[in-house]
């Protein structure tokens, strides 16, 4: 049996603006190939220019789309700390280079898995990139913490979110598992059921708190120590980390 929970969360706006702050990321992690960089998108503020690399193409827009370069997707460098690329086209220089340790929007505060900078005509812009999914799928979150009350000892309290747009996780006592679309602007969580199993009445409290934090996310952060933040348009967080 399931009981079904709408689930919302927004991660606020991803205008064409971003900026960035954060840690760093494992070194497995940090070295991707060229073919990885398809699709790759980017953006920065003060002011607003945006950036996308394809197979095929970079395209550069500045000045609030005063500028534009474009030009065939150059061959990247990759170094240790990141990958670089070069172009030149209509007399300008545009330099790229993609750190890969995550970077805050800050204007709404969406997080991004890379950092980027981009030298246009020795001018240097600051800037975000890549894709806010990839920071929550992959391996296991574990929840430490609901709200400032940490959790039961031996229970277990977790988050999955799948390349499929899945979520599943068990919720204290019962399971729970639904769809997740991911945009530009918001995360939301749909089509959510929850088993009916009955526990300890302090494993159920635990898991109501849960579940109705969940439900009232309004964004997301990733720590410089790699922990994830879900937060509550009411300030309540929960906060876990990779199993």
């Amino acid at each position: 049996m399931y009981r079904a929970i709408a689930l919302a969360i927004a991660v606020g706006s991803m205008p064409f603006m971003a900026g960035c702050a954060g840690g760093m990321r494992s070194g497995s992690e940090s070295m991707r190939s060229e073919r990885e960089m398809t699709s790759f998108r980017a953006t920065g503020n003060e002011p607003d220019w945006r950036l996308d690399i394809t197979d095929s193409k970079l395209t550069f827009l500045g000045d609030y789309g005063k500028t534009r370069l474009e030009t065939a997707t150059p061959a990247v460098e990759t170094t240790a700390a990141f990958r670089e690329y070069t172009a030149r086209s209509g007399g300008h220089e545009l330099i790229v280079r993609i750190f890969d340790r995550p970077c805050s929007d800050t204007m709404s505060g969406m997080p991004h898995p890379n950092e980027v900078t981009v030298t246009l005509d020795g001018k240097r812009l600051n800037g975000c990139g890549g894709d806010a999914g990839a920071l929550l799928k992959g391996a296991e979150w574990v929840v430490e913490d609901i709200n400032g009350t940490g959790v039961i000892d031996g229970s277990r309290v977790t988050l999955n979110f799948s390349a499929d747009r899945r979520i599943s996780g068990r919720a204290s006592c019962n399971t729970y598992t639904g769809a997740y679309t991911l945009t530009g602007e918001t995360l939301t969580i749909s089509k959510t059921g929850v088993t009916r199993m009955a526990c300890a009445p302090a494993l159920m409290r635990q898991e109501d708190l849960f579940l109705d934090v969940l439900k009232n996310v309004r964004g997301f952060a990733v720590g410089a120590d790699g922990a994830l933040i879900l937060r509550a348009g009411d300030g309540r967080t929960v906060t876990a980390r990779r199993s």
